[in-house]
């Protein structure tokens, strides 16, 4: 008998014998406590994905929306079905698309150097809460047209919110005062930009501008749907990537034929960090809600019911990879689920792969004799993220050239 639960110890510190587990003997696993089904194939995952008529985003998409029944934050694009989320999305669709992606960047390389520039110099620090987060911090901020000191002290509660400890399930006393905190200050931000417009400011092209401006369904969109917006955002904008920075120096520390090609050929980084996303994958499950009566493995999805999709599973899913659990960057898959699919997938899928792509070519040209220090290492614990979340490193010191 399986013994599975999101929110157990064991499957937070550890998930990857329980996912072999659910692959081989449930498929689709039901829990009765949380009254939803766990998926953790590829093929079924691809295939729901593509669902959006089954299964809706509408009741929320987290863990604690799906199975702990939290009332999900204010709506935003991410949590809208067809055709509303075609109409939301599409605001700020354009900026994502992996030409204008491609054209951020010198900005994003100047501000990665900007960042690294001191910590070359020490000759040490955390690949992850040192570099990786303070970039897709300060990027995601430029993005949605907030301050730096805003878009830090908003990721300060994020990490609040997502911290977990032993035997926690689901937010926290601390998390929840961060949660409110976090949205009083996104209300002041938005209140302050409506003002902004309605003294006849023009606005530039930042993403909070953009959706103060437009009407997507004939009327402006309200406090709470842009406060949704700008939470979805800084959330997906600021986490996923630097877990997945800080896994592929981990990784490529654990492989050190493998570190030393992609040292002396640094056009393999984008193969490196595509199969660092699937191999660990940050975000380890998303879900959705029931809306009519589906068959999965054989088994009876009844409308209501939450189903989880267990992201990190399915990429290690043997039925779709050869070798699933070994780490290979000469892996050249046909397909992922790194960034998800169908019509919710990642919309900034190209810019975590340049920022990632970037930041670990800097990385590797600043300190290509780097140590991990495994005595200070540690991983996310949690039930919503997987990854390394502090990967201190050692080199030898030196100015960047």
């Amino acid at each position: 008998m399986i013994d599975y639960d999101p929110y157990s110890h064991e499957v937070m510190q550890n998930p990857w014998p329980a996912y072999a587990r659910l692959r081989a003997e449930a498929p689709a696993y039901y829990l009765e406590k949380y009254d939803c089904w766990f998926l953790s194939r590829f093929d079924d995952i691809w295939e729901a994905t593509t669902k959006p008529d089954i299964f809706t985003v509408e009741q929320g998409v987290t863990p604690a929306q799906v199975l702990l029944k939290e009332e999900p934050p204010p709506t935003s694009f991410m949590t809208l079905d067809m055709p509303r989320q075609k109409i939301y999305r599409g605001l700020i669709n354009d900026v994502y698309k992996r030409g204008r992606v491609g054209r951020m960047e010198p900005h994003v390389r100047e501000t990665v150097r900007d960042l690294l520039r001191p910590l070359a110099e020490q000759g040490r620090f955390d690949v992850c809460r040192d570099l990786a987060m303070p970039l897709a911090t300060r990027i995601i901020g430029e993005l949605i047209g907030i301050s730096a000191e805003d878009a830090d002290a908003l990721h300060t509660d994020i990490a609040l919110l997502l911290a977990r400890e032993e035997g926690q399930v689901g937010t926290s006393p601390e998390g929840g005062a961060a949660v409110e905190r976090l949205m009083g200050r996104v209300a002041g931000i938005v209140m302050a930009k409506m003002e902004e417009a309605k003294s006849g400011a023009e606005g530039g092209d930042d993403h909070l501008s953009v959706w103060v401006r437009s009407r997507p369904e004939g009327e402006p969109m309200s406090v709470e749907e842009l406060c949704g917006n700008v939470f979805g955002m800084m959330v997906t904008g600021t986490e996923v990537t630097p877990l997945a920075v800080a896994n592929t120096i981990y990784y490529l520390a654990k492989h050190p034929e493998q570190r030393a090609r992609v040292q002396a050929d640094l056009s393999l980084v984008p193969h490196v960090f595509a199969e660092s996303l699937r191999y660990d994958q940050p975000t380890n499950l998303l879900g959705r809600r029931v809306r009519q009566d589906t068959v999965v493995q054989g088994e009876q999805l009844r409308e209501g019911q939450g189903v989880m999709f267990l992201w990190a599973s399915a990429n290690r899913d043997e039925l779709e990879f050869d070798r699933a659990d070994a780490f290979d960057i000469d892996r050249r898959p046909r397909r992922t689920l790194s960034f998800g699919h169908g019509i919710h997938k990642c919309l900034g899928e190209h810019l975590g792969v340049l920022e990632g792509c970037v930041l670990l070519e800097e990385i590797l040209r600043a300190a290509p004799d780097f140590e991990v220090l495994e005595e200070g290492v540690k991983r996310t614990y949690g039930e919503f993220l997987h990854g390394f979340d502090h990967v201190p490193i050692e080199f030898t010191p030196g100015a960047l050239g």
